[in-house]
């Protein structure tokens, strides 16, 4: 009984560490990646939060149209009576100065006020429906520059990994050399150099492999950190880096496709609207503004504290206020001048980013292109490589080529597979960009 208790114990103990090293890996394609930033990054739920701000002040804008309801209550306490002056030099006699009422004096109303005519408070309205719109865009744009953020770091783990086997490849077939060498070494037909530079080959990789691994654990530090996940959790990544052939190829890719999707042009726009609407409210404050005013008023004054046996005599009353503005020292002019500038600023600013859109365009489109025939170039780098490293392995193979024929068609291939991997990773690249510079890259 003992024994079986000893088993349930162990395997108690291990459950919760092997459920732990499953639940800290997990795999993560580019698209999860998205979805999970889009949830987590703390960037964007500030932007999210900055919404609400935006959506809570135009209600209370809205707020200022509805009645407004106050209460204020005074007791005072008169050192000396409150004196009337009733003075007439020309009376004879002259009359004293007249002092009245309590000692104690109280006071209370109830007040409300009623806008019926504000052009200023409707004009504040529209302002904040404007920076409400703004708001959500803002998210929009920021989503895109995570999302290029993300895709690109993602990218750069695909390639370091691609780098990584292309380097483990060429380890294993450095390796083979060196055994080689040792033995023709220890047999007496090759020479010491030829071992020794072999090994600084072998040891020159490793070297290799150990940095691009550390920039790996990097960009997954960087990665979960966009998309809001726990420094513990370890990322295995499964998708490929491969591209699609036929992106680009299209003329859709032009400014005035990019003019209805660009998120920064959509809030250049509604930067114009809303120097329009200031300028608006700076005109309203130059008209009349109309109120309904009610008061409902009582009072009361005594020679003694005894609260409750006075009288309260109540006022009250209704009726309306008018308030035409008519000179203020030219501040509104000066305003209206200052809205007026303002409003030229960004109507200047929405052509020069039209203008700076059309010329990314063409940057993007260009590199693109570059970025294309560079991969074409080293796919056919690659195949040759590869062909010319078999070659000359079987002439070495055969006694007809020399170690060192190999060791040079060994290092050509390295590199013409890593040249490759960097374009195919530049074409990836250039495409993102131009899905941002297209505003068609989304979190979601």
């Amino acid at each position: 009984m003992k024994k079986y208790f000893q088993i349930i114990l162990a395997v108690v103990s291990i459950l919760p560490a092997a459920l732990t090293s499953s639940a800290q890996t997990r795999e993560l394609g580019l698209r999860d990646a998205l979805q999970m930033a889009a949830r987590g990054n703390r960037q964007l739920q500030i932007k999210w939060l900055e919404n609400q701000r935006a959506q809570e002040a135009t209600k209370e804008a809205k707020s200022r149209l509805l009645p407004s309801v106050s209460a204020n209550a005074s007791y005072n306490i008169y050192a000396e009576r409150p004196v009337i002056y009733l003075r007439n030099e020309t009376a004879s006699p002259k009359l004293d100065d007249i002092k009245f009422g309590g000692r104690f004096a109280f006071d209370g109303s109830v007040n409300a006020v009623y806008p019926i005519a504000d052009p200023v408070l409707k004009s504040n309205i529209r302002l904040s429906h404007i920076n409400e719109k703004i708001s959500r865009h803002e998210i929009t744009n920021a989503e895109e520059a995570i999302a290029l953020s993300v895709s690109q770091i993602y990218l750069s783990i695909l390639v370091n990994k691609g780098q990584k086997l292309v380097l483990q490849q060429s380890l294993s077939r450095n390796e083979k050399s060196l055994q080689d060498s040792r033995s023709l070494f220890l047999q007496g037909k090759n020479l010491k150099t030829d071992t020794l530079s072999n090994y600084i080959s072998v040891q020159n990789i490793l070297a290799s492999i150990s940095v691009i691994e550390n920039n790996i654990e990097v960009l997954s530090a960087q990665l979960k950190q966009l998309m809001g996940m726990e420094d513990s959790v370890r990322l295995e990544f499964k998708d490929s880096l491969g591209f699609d052939k036929s992106f680009g190829d299209t003329t859709n890719y032009t400014l005035s496709a990019a003019l209805d999707k660009r998120t920064d042009l959509a809030i250049q726009s509604l930067l114009i609207d809303y120097s329009k609407e200031q300028l608006q409210n700076v005109k309203a404050g130059f008209k009349p503004q109309l109120t309904a005013i009610a008061r409902y008023q009582v009072q009361n004054q005594s020679d003694h504290l005894r609260f409750w046996n006075y009288n309260f005599p109540r006022t009250s009353f209704a009726g309306v206020q008018l308030n035409v503005p008519i000179y203020s020292g030219n501040r509104l002019k000066h305003k209206t001048t200052q809205s007026a500038l303002y409003l030229q600023q960004n109507e200047i600013a929405q052509q020069d980013l039209k203008n700076k859109i059309n010329t990314e365009l063409i940057q993007l489109n260009a590199n693109l292109k570059a970025a294309r025939d560079q991969w074409r170039i080293q796919q056919q780098n690659a195949e040759a490589a590869q062909i010319n490293y078999n070659m000359m392995n079987d002439r070495y193979r055969f006694g007809l080529g020399s170690r060192l024929e190999l060791t040079d068609a060994e290092l050509a291939l390295t590199k013409a597979k890593l040249a490759q991997l960097e374009a195919v990773y530049s074409i990836k690249l250039a495409e993102l960009q131009l899905k941002k510079a297209m505003g068609e890259l989304r979190l979601r």
